[in-house]
This record gives C-alpha cells, structure tokens and sequence, in this order.
C-alpha cells in the first residue's frame, strides 16, 4: 500500500504540477477544495487526479499514460532492489519522458531511502526528491510507523520558485550576446551639386540592412552600458523621379535624362559590409522589459557589389534591362550611425561620410539613411 500511495503522488507531482506546500497527507489532499476525478481500474486499483483549474486537464492529454506507468513500474522494481540490499543511507536517479518535455529539460526524479533496523522498531523513512526542469522541485517524504503510513508533499511557493529561477539565470549570464535584427528604411543624398545628381523617389529609395550584432555589456548584469560590433549586410536602392539613365563615359558617371523615354523604373543599388562600434545605454523597466535605449557611433565597411535597373515600355512590352559595374562608387565605406527606442520599437540613421563616388569620377553626394529596427 506505500508504495502504490508513493507512486500516487509521484504522479501527481510530476504530471499535474502539485502547487501545495506543507506536511499535508495523502488523506487531506484528498479531502482539499481541489477538483478530484477518479478512475477505477479493472483490477480494483484507482487512478485520482487532482486538479486545480482547467490548463491542468489540458496539459494532461499531452502525456501517455502507458508509457509513463511502464517507466514506473521500472522504478518500483529499482526501489524494491534497493530496500533488500544492506542498510544504511542509499541514492537512486531516475529520468523518464526527457524526449517528450516541450523545453528540451529533463523531469528527474531523485530517490533517497533511508532505513533503520526493523527490530528496534524505529520510524522507517523515505525521501523523494523531484525535479521537474531546473527550477521546479517537489520532495515526497514516506514515514511508516508501525501499520501507519504517512506521505508528505512539499512543493516550493512562488517565492522560492522565483528565487531558484533567479539563481539559474546569474548561473546562465554571459556578457556578450549574439543577436540578429533587421533595418528597414529609406535612402536620400545630401551635400549634392544642382542639377549633377537627380532627385530620388522618396518610397523607391528603400535600405534593408540584415545585422548580426554582438552585445557587450560593460559593468556586469545590472549595467545599462553596452558596446555594439558585429557584422551589417546593407543593401542601398537610390531610385531617380525622371527618366534617367546611369552610365559610365570614360570612367566618370553621368545621370542623362531622356524625356520622351517612357521609362517607369530607373535606379542605382549597391550593397556593402560594414562593421559598427557603437556605445548604447540600455535601460530596463521595473517588470524587467526592455525600456529607453539610445546609442551613437562609428562603422566602416567595403562595397560589394552594384547594379542599374531599367524598367520601360517599348513597342508595347514592357523590358527590363539590368547592368552589373561598379560606376565608379567607393569602395570603401564609412560614417556615423545612432539608434533610439523605447520598449520593442527602435529608430536608426545612418550617414555615409564617404562621397558616394570616387573622386573626380562622379558628382558629389553623401547618402544617408533612416527607418526602423526589427529586432528578433
């Protein structure tokens, strides 16, 4: 019969989640406010359930019940190798069902019998210790006196559920952290000679920049001072308002306008790799969500590669015409980028101190960029 109660609140505990905490017996856990369904078994045995709302019935369908009675009964047979050996203090790990948790963490189940000699009559007692994960634990204590057998369930309240909690996350901390998040904005030139380079399409002028950050925090877990590095994969769409066609004439681009072209796209991209320095403060707010964040630095890269699109109408079809060169764009990459944001929203700028193309090879320009990061 103890054993069958053991196995009892075993289940309990580690298929419903017991939330109680005290030396309460099998008897009042029975008696309690919670919601109790019991299922006969053909062979007299009961299977009872308590339940306490109903994600916990919910949660239930998810488990199977004949495997995890199979692997239960394997660890009856484990406990009844353990009582026939010599006395004295034994331990005993059990894990079952790690390949079904959800969160990849094992449900665990340690075992510590500890016995007296039966013939001085002295209390026997059983401690059950469960781990669910690496901060849930439930322990089942077994006392038998004489006829009399007792089982105690004690689970950790909230605050100790916290505090675990807390614990395994400074044991966890690491002061730099990989993160990847995405810039969507916009493109326009400054600095630009009149009537040299032509006005862009404000919508058409789009910056998509694919960033793999690393995070240092600087002054431990508690500080809000970090230096941003890592990579940025930025590609630059400039798309003109006129008909305007880009080429190379004698190594110096030219923008030529062809009024009588009935063009609908024209427009000059060009991709770059650039690695940002950039201090940030980072605060949090008193539920320890993101809260206000600004940063401000330097990046410096190299351009990849660069293209022109024409899209028209010609005889009735529409034709696409796509030029791989370099048009004489700089190679070489750098300027100044900042961020601002509250919560789950941040802003970027981003300006090019370098001219847009080499010198004497092109008009003068300097691009910059703005919109929004999508953190992931």
């Amino acid at each position: 019969m103890k054993r069958v109660l053991l196995i009892m609140a075993i289940f309990m505990a580690t298929v419903t989640g017991v939330s109680a905490k005290g030396g309460l017996t099998v008897k009042e856990r029975l008696t309690s406010e919670q919601d109790t369904i019991v299922v006969k078994m053909a062979n007299g045995a009961k299977l009872i359930l308590q339940l306490q709302n109903i994600e916990q019935l919910k949660a239930f369908q998810n488990y199977s019940l004949d495997s995890l009675m199979l692997e239960l009964n394997k660890y009856v047979a484990q406990v009844d190798q353990m009582e026939n050996t010599t006395t004295g203090d034994k331990d005993m790990t059990v894990t079952f069902n790690t390949e079904k948790s959800k969160d990849g963490k094992a449900e665990q189940i340690t075992v510590t019998v500890q016995e007296k000699d039966k013939k001085t009559g002295q209390v026997n007692k059983e401690r059950h210790e469960i781990k669910i994960g690496k901060t849930f634990k439930v322990d089942v204590e077994v006392e038998e006196d004489g006829n009399d057998t007792k089982i105690n369930v004690n689970v950790p309240d909230q605050a100790e559920r916290d505090s675990l909690k807390a614990a395994e996350k400074e044991r966890n901390y690491k002061a730099s952290k990989f993160n990847f998040d995405i810039d969507l904005g916009y493109n326009n030139l400054l600095n630009t000679e009149d009537f040299e380079v032509p006005d862009l399409k404000t919508l058409g002028s789009r910056y998509v920049s694919l960033n793999l950050h690393l995070n240092s925090q600087v002054g431990g877990r508690k500080s809000p001072f970090y230096i941003v590095s890592g990579f940025e994969f930025a590609f630059n769409n400039l798309m003109f308002d006129d008909n305007i066609i880009v080429s190379d004439v004698n190594r110096v681009t030219t923008f030529t306008e062809v009024p009588d072209f009935n063009m609908e796209k024209s427009k000059l991209t060009y991709s770059s790799v650039n690695i940002p320095i950039m201090p940030m403060l980072q605060f949090k707010r008193e539920n320890g969500k993101d809260g206000f964040l600004i940063g401000a630095g330097g990046f410096a890269g190299y351009r990849l590669g660069a293209h022109t699109k024409l899209k028209y109408q010609e005889n009735g079809k529409t034709e696409k015409d796509k030029t791989r060169d370099n048009f004489n764009l700089s190679d070489f990459q750098y300027g100044l980028e900042g961020v601002i944001g509250y919560g789950s929203v941040t802003l970027f700028a981003k300006y090019n101190m370098n001219d847009l193309f080499k010198d004497n090879r092109g008009p003068q320009a300097n691009v910059i960029s703005f919109g929004i990061r999508i953190l992931e």
